[in-house]
């Protein structure tokens, strides 16, 4: 009898991974996407046409700036790609390259005035979509949450390595 309960909920186990159910993967990415469509959606009734692609060097380019190898490095991109995308957000007047102060030779990325309404929205949409989600699951659970998806993060990126998309 014992046997057959364990093959029963190894089968029920199957089963959930199989539909999404318990596949932590599936719900990061759902949460995600969902998350992303709200912010893209606010962007957008804001006045800011930024398309996906942009997004990923917004989310990996701090407020202060960046140089375009670190820039790419963050957000895993390759060198030519992330100047792809940064050309892009530059011609839409969100950012522009300038002397690195501390390398005369090397670029770096800053935002412009219209970039930094870009990121103070961004700040209070994201700060919507958390209130929102605190309010479903409560708040201590959401700061619990939060604070596991850190751990979580560190222990798969020990070294700090992999796609940064966090603005810091």
């Amino acid at each position: 009898m014992a046997s057959r309960v364990q093959s029963h909920s190894a089968k029920a186990s199957e089963a959930q991974t199989s539909t999404g159910e318990g596949n932590i993967s599936r719900y990061l990415v759902l949460v995600s996407s969902a998350v992303r469509k709200r912010i893209s959606q606010g962007l957008l009734d804001r006045g800011h046409r930024v398309s996906v692609a942009v997004t990923h060097i917004v989310n990996n380019l701090p407020p202060d700036g960046l140089g375009m190898s670190a820039l790419a490095r963050r957000a895993g991109l390759s060198l030519q790609r992330a100047g792809q995308l940064v050309a892009q957000l530059e011609s839409d007047g969100y950012v522009r390259r300038v002397a690195d102060d501390e390398d005369r030779r090397a670029r770096r990325v800053i935002y412009t005035r219209r970039g930094e309404r870009l990121l103070a929205d961004i700040e209070v949409l994201l700060e919507e979509a958390n209130t929102l989600l605190a309010g479903v699951v409560g708040e201590d659970r959401f700061e619990m949450l939060l604070a596991d998806l850190a751990k979580l993060d560190a222990a798969l990126n020990p070294d700090g390595d992999g796609v940064r998309v966090a603005i810091e």
